[in-house]
C-alpha cells in the first residue's frame, strides 16, 4: 500500500476531456468546493457556472439534472451528478506531484471513499436542523450537535484522531493529497463560515490537527491563489468564503 505512487507513475494515464468542462452549482461554497478545489489542483479548462435560485428553477436548468439536483458537472455534453461521484472522477484524472488525487491502488481508493462517506453522516445529523422555522431554536439545535456530548462531536472527534495518526498530515498518508483532503477543507469549513447558522469560525479551534490540516491545505500554492483570486473564488462577494484562507 506504501507504494501505491509508484505503480501510478507506471501505470498509463487517463483520457481526459475533449472540451471544456462545466460545473453548475448556487453562489456559494456548499457541496461543490472541493469539486472547485480538485479542477483547479488538476489544471482543468473548466467554466464555474453559479446559479441562482430562479435560474435553477428554471425547466431548463433543474430538467437537465439527473437527480434534478446540485452540483451537476457537465463533460463533452454529458451530465455527471452527485458530489462524491464528481471528486472521484475529477481525482482520477487529477496528477499532483506524482500521485492522483483519487488513488488508483484499490484499497487507498477505498480509505479515501471511507473518508467521504463518513461527511455524509455529518450532513445527516446537521440536514434536520434546516426545517427547524425559528432561528433561534434552529441555532440551538446546531450548537447542541456540536456540544461536548453532542453526535456532530463524536464525528469531528474522529476525523481530528485520524489526523493525529498522519505520518505527512494528510488524511490517508499512504495517498498523500487526495479528494478526501478536500473533503476535509471543504465540509469543514463551510460548517464554520457562518454559512450555517449557529455555528462560527472558532469551532473547531480545540482540535489541533484538524486546524493544522486546514493551514496546510489553505497555502497549497494552487488553492491559496484561487482564494486570493475573489472575482474567481467569490465572484458575489460572500463573506463565508474568508474561512478557507490561510490563517482565517
Amino acid at each position: 500500500m506504501g507504494n501505491a505512487p509508484c505503480f501510478e507513475g507506471m501505470a498509463p494515464a487517463p483520457e481526459r476531456p475533449k472540451g471544456r468542462i462545466t460545473l453548475k452549482y448556487f453562489p456559494i461554497a456548499g457541496r461543490a468546493e472541493p469539486i472547485r478545489l480538485a479542477l483547479q489542483l488538476g489544471k482543468f479548462d473548466y467554466e464555474d457556472q453559479r446559479l441562482t435560485n430562479e435560474d435553477w428553477k428554471s425547466k431548463n436548468e433543474k430538467g437537465s439534472a439527473p437527480f434534478r439536483q446540485l452540483p451537476l458537472l457537465i463533460v463533452d455534453g454529458k451530465p455527471l451528478a452527485q458530489t462524491k461521484a464528481i471528486l472521484r472522477y475529477i481525482g482520477k484524472l487529477s496528477k499532483v506531484d506524482d500521485h492522483y488525487l483519487y488513488p488508483q491502488d484499490a484499497l487507498l481508493a477505498a480509505k479515501v471513499d471511507e473518508i467521504m462517506d463518513a461527511f455524509d453522516d455529518l450532513w445527516i445529523l446537521l440536514a434536520p436542523t434546516y426545517r427547524i422555522e425559528d432561528k433561534s431554536q434552529r441555532e440551538q439545535a446546531r450548537q447542541q450537535l456540536f456540544a461536548s456530548e453532542g453526535e456532530a462531536t463524536g464525528l469531528v472527534t474522529i476525523f481530528e484522531q485520524i489526523l493525529s495518526k498522519s505520518s505527512n498530515g494528510f488524511v490517508i498518508p499512504q495517498a498523500g493529497l487526495s479528494v478526501a483532503d478536500l473533503m476535509y477543507f471543504g465540509f469543514l469549513n463551510v460548517i464554520r463560515s457562518g454559512f450555517v447558522e449557529g455555528l462560527g469560525p472558532d469551532l473547531f479551534k480545540d482540535y489541533p490537527n484538524i486546524s493544522k490540516h486546514k493551514e496546510k491545505i489553505a497555502n497549497l500554492p494552487d488553492v491559496s491563489a484561487y482564494y486570493n483570486n475573489a472575482g474567481k473564488s467569490s465572484p458575489g462577494n460572500i463573506p463565508h468564503y474568508d474561512v478557507f484562507k490561510p490563517g482565517k
